[in-house]
């Protein structure tokens, strides 16, 4: 249906007669008229418009999808608008195809948007093979990986080869396993199928700044690497889990199977060394140069790899680089043989990679100008995420704003500038980061800010708007001061009047999206977020640094309180005080944050997003709190909570309590637990204080994949959890942050759709990787 947008009435009629309309009195009266008719015209062109897309399954409306599978004789599922959408588009293809692996992993897709591998378990069956009869032709069913017989003794010689054991690439035979299949368990048999699914969202972030660790002057000569140049790739210099990004497009136009370079798992260190029998690094690293110094930056290459460098052109031209997989915890020291000139070093389950260079100049233009685009894992978009779906400025802002954009590459300091003089702002103001670089903020720093408080705080007159723009993430890291926000003005001064000026405070609000921030730099204790006397501050899709991150030797480090509100909203005047008239309110929207500490006189709600105060269900969570008081967290009462869809690790003590979907790891206190209800919740069996609440299960089995804030699988719900939690949240779907996922009615999806989609006397063996 053409999109040209249509021209209105009165726009059509010839010349004449608008002009006759101009010199009526009063004028436009004709106009006036077909305004009205306009209006009625445009709704049945509209609804003409929806009545047309209807006819056509990518872009009828959700309630039609049923009806266009029953023409189809495509039984009604539940879940998600896309997933529907798919499995009824596919249909006709898919029964054509019944019974092969192909139609499986498109199904499994269809049915879930994760990228699926199937094998057919019988030819992972070891042979015993007569010796004056031997095979040794019949290879391994992983196609890149050759020279491994079905028959005979494992190989044992290769390292790289070994560490595929047990995944769903293992290239080695195994005995048949006659016990009954069941869900993530690996029951190698003749007659099952194994469909291996991988659930983690693969984000790829970049170009974005590693952190530089040291430079090791080795000694050694060439071809050795004289200098050794040590980088943590995650920009906030955490260990991560170096992801593939996914290069799977099933479809049922072009037959194909998954490999194990397509699939957004952890990248296979086997896969990173060259000149092995398993190495293949070009599927996944490369190198690019681009030119530092131009003015304006110009843009830098993606090559689309999971994993890129970018390095100075002036100094690497056309430099040739090798890489090697390795544990580096010692960084390069215990390497053998020893590290090479031109040489990457790269340990994807750390994040750690180390570059052999010749000269010190060349290792000083790594450390101040190397960059790189890298992928992680996550089990959703929650937290800073390089996303494209955005919120429209002119819903939160209004109509008429202030957009001033940041770009590190022009300006290290941008962002403290764009977030100058705000108090001198006519209008609303919109900042978008247009990176994904390292951005420091030091408040105390930024013109026009109030250092006359006890907190250096941002004075503003409009609502702010700070985002990243779309597929972008950037790290802001505070130096010396928490963020803190406040009016310039809250008592009416000369030709001003208090209803005036609280009308004005009444309208300020602030929101950030899409940010991860971090206060990595600030003294222990102290939060991110210190001051926020606004009628509302938002942060949707953000990551406020919850620290607890686990180092390589063992130890957790301390947790970061994301909010440290007190009651008096920052001012150390009591006329301020006294006049500040608002109740603010915080929310967090699809974010992560650490404990959060603010007292009664806010109300705090939080929508599908992580609250981290250190303490998982099983741990001790006498002393983490990760809603609580400022002034006493272990013993006053915190803000005023509504949740929907939440996973708290630590004690929840709150005013009151409403919402539904949560998840609280520890026990939940309500000071006044006769206002507000409680739905589909998970609590702890610990000494609760609980308001009203309908749905909800306590102390059943409860199990996360992972509670350590930067790991792939963090707050995700194990399939080894209690039924009730996974099935009886809001919708029918699991409690917690991820409900909103809908992850329970893809499982079950799955189940009905394999019982029509898989070969006679075939049996599905579902093994979730992530």
């Amino acid at each position: 249906m053409s999109t040209t947008p249509r021209v209105p009435l009165y726009q059509r009629l010839p010349e004449i007669y608008r002009q006759r309309d101009i010199d009526q009195t009063p004028p436009g009266q004709l106009e006036a008229y077909l305004s009205i008719v306009e209006d009625v015209l445009g709704a049945l062109y509209d609804n003409i418009g929806e009545l047309y897309r209807d006819h056509f399954i990518e872009t009828c409306d959700a309630w039609v999808i049923p009806y266009i599978g029953d023409l189809l004789g495509v039984s009604p599922l539940s879940g998600s608008a896309w997933t529907l959408r798919a499995d009824v588009a596919d249909a006709i293809a898919l029964r054509r195809r019944k019974g092969t692996i192909h139609a499986l992993e498109l199904l499994a897709f269809d049915l879930t948007e994760w990228a699926s591998f199937c094998l057919e378990l019988r030819e992972t069956v070891a042979w015993h093979q007569h010796l004056n009869h031997q095979r040794p032709d019949v290879q391994s069913t992983v196609k890149q990986i050759e020279g491994i017989a079905r028959g005979g003794t494992a190989e044992i010689r290769d390292p790289a080869v070994l560490s595929l054991i047990g995944t769903p690439f293992d290239p080695f035979a195994y005995y048949a396993d006659f016990q009954p299949t069941d869900v993530g368990v690996l029951r190698r048999n003749l007659p099952d199928v194994a469909v291996f699914l991988w659930r983690l969202l693969a984000c790829q972030e970049g170009p974005s700044m590693p952190v530089w660790r040291s430079t090791h002057a080795t000694g050694a000569a060439l071809p050795a690497a004289a200098q050794a140049v040590r980088f943590d790739i995650e920009p906030s210099g955490k260990p991560t889990v170096l992801f593939n990004v996914s290069q799977i497009t099933p479809s049922p136009d072009s037959p194909m199977v998954s490999t194990i370079d397509q699939v957004p798992g952890p990248i296979p260190m086997a896969r990173l060394t060259q000149e092995t029998p398993a190495g293949a690094p070009d599927l996944y690293v490369s190198v690019n140069t681009y030119d530092a110094a131009h003015v304006p930056p110009l843009p830098i290459t993606d090559t689309s790899l999971a994993l890129q460098f970018h390095l100075p052109q002036a100094i690497f031209p056309l430099d040739t680089w090798s890489f090697r997989s390795s544990n580096l915890c010692s960084w390069e020291t215990p390497l053998d043989p020893p590290l090479q000139n031109r040489e990457i070093v790269i340990d994807p389950r750390i994040g750690r990679v180390v570059f052999g260079v010749e000269t010190a100049a060349e290792a000083g233009a790594l450390q101040s100008a190397m960059l790189t685009t890298w992928t992680y894992g996550t089990p959703g978009p929650v937290g800073a995420q390089p996303v494209a779906d955005l919120i429209s400025p002119p819903s939160w802002l209004g109509a008429t704003f202030q957009t001033i954009t940041v770009r590190y590459r022009e300006d290290p300091l941008a962002l403290q500038k764009a977030l100058g003089n705000l108090n001198l702002a006519n209008g609303p103001v919109l900042i978008e980061i247009d990176d994904s670089m390292t951005h420091s903020l030091d408040i105390s720093a930024v013109a026009g800010v109030n250092l006359a408080d006890a907190i250096p705080s941002l004075q503003l007159q409009f609502p702010l708007l700070v985002r990243a723009t779309s597929e972008n993430r950037p790290l802001v890291k505070l130096q010396n001061h928490s963020l803190a926000f406040r009016p310039v003005t809250v008592v009416a001064g000369a030709g001003q009047t208090q209803p005036q000026v609280d009308s004005q405070v009444a309208a300020l609000k602030v929101l950030f999206e899409g940010l991860y921030i971090n206060g990595d730099s600030l003294p222990v204790g102290t939060p991110l977020v210190a001051r926020a006397a606004l009628s509302a501050l938002e942060f949707v899709r953000c990551t406020l640094d919850p620290g607890g991150v686990v180092a390589l030797n063992g130890a957790r480090g301390p947790m970061v309180p994301s909010f440290g509100l007190d009651a008096r909203f920052g001012f150390s005047s009591d006329a301020e005080f006294d006049a500040f008239q608002p109740t603010p309110k915080i929310t967090t929207y699809r974010s992560i944050t650490g404990p959060i500490e603010m007292e009664p006189a806010y109300q705090l709600q939080i929508q599908d997003s992580i609250v981290d105060g250190g303490a998982g269900p099983g741990d001790d969570g006498s002393s983490a709190i990760a809603i609580g008081s400022r002034s006493n967290p272990l013993a006053g009462w915190g803000a005023v909570l509504c949740i929907n869809g939440v996973t708290i690790f630590g004690r929840t003590r709150v005013r009151s309590a409403t919402g539904s979907g949560g998840i609280f790891s520890h026990a939940l206190e309500a000071q006044d637990n006769q206002t507000g209800c409680l739905r589909f919740c998970w609590f702890a069996p610990e000494n609760n204080r609980l308001p009203q609440n309908f749905g909800c299960v306590t102390g059943v089995e409860l199990q996360f994949t992972d509670t350590t804030f930067g790991s792939p699988g963090y707050a995700q719900v194990s399939l080894d959890s209690d039924k009730r939690l996974l099935e009886k949240g809001p919708g029918n779907d699991e409690m917690g942050t991820f409900g909103f996922l809908l992850n329970s009615h893809k499982w079950r999806n799955l189940q009905i759709r394999f019982r029509e989609f898989m070969p006679a006397g075939i049996t599905p063996v579902v093994v979730p990787v992530t």
